[in-house]
């Protein structure tokens, strides 16, 4: 039943331009209009200096520009009704709330089925595993560095990265580890502007 419902309100939208259909009676071209408008300048213009609010010679340039321009509209030509777009609109009228009605037939539209949350959490499960191997590695490694060397630097800032991943916010021990990997970081080090905007990121959070 709503199927009928949708393709009774798509027609009714189409309606209005059955409205060209009836041709262009009781429509003023663009001629006509250009003529009474310049019509009505002119009596305007001869009201105003009837009464005294513009002078002769502003009257006789005013008038005689637009009895220019009435003469450039006498001259316009008028496009002829020929009804050659009427089989054109007759297709749209039709054409747009059938295809919209179409839509929604069964098989009309792909049908992707969606992951299964099992098949999505053992990912992330996954993923999560891959990352804790990481960080214990990441541990090892920086435990034999120098802590005040570049690779110390570079090490905890993978670290803190690691960290707040595996966490979704930037915890207190992966801050430490932004703020120990700045301290150390070369001022032309890679991993610097991620250290200060984690670090920039971690006090908006607690200002809030």
């Amino acid at each position: 039943m709503i199927f009928l419902w949708m393709l009774g309100l798509a027609v009714v939208l189409m309606l209005p331009l059955l409205v060209v259909f009836a041709g262009p009676r009781g429509l003023q071209g663009r001629r006509e209009v250009a003529l009474a408008l310049h019509k009505a300048q002119l009596d305007e213009l001869a009201r105003d200096s009837a009464e005294g609010r513009i002078g002769p010679a502003e009257y006789s340039a005013a008038k005689l520009e637009v009895e220019r321009r009435l003469l450039a509209a006498d001259g316009f030509v008028e496009p002829v009704w020929n009804g050659n777009a009427k089989l054109l609109l007759i297709a749209t009228v039709l054409a747009v709330p059938v295809a919209g009605f179409a839509l929604y037939l069964p098989g009309s539209t792909p049908n992707i089925p969606s992951e299964p949350h099992a098949q999505w959490q053992a990912k992330q499960e996954a993923a999560q595993a891959q990352l804790t191997v990481f960080i214990g590695e990441l541990r090892t490694r920086l435990a034999t560095e120098d802590p005040n060397s570049a690779d110390a630097s570079q090490g905890e800032a993978y670290l803190g990265e690691a960290l707040a991943e595996q966490a979704g916010e930037i915890t207190p021990e992966a801050l430490g580890y932004f703020k120990q990997s700045l301290a150390n970081a070369p001022q032309s080090a890679s991993w610097r502007p991620l250290d200060e905007q984690r670090i920039a990121e971690a006090a908006q959070a607690a200002a809030q």
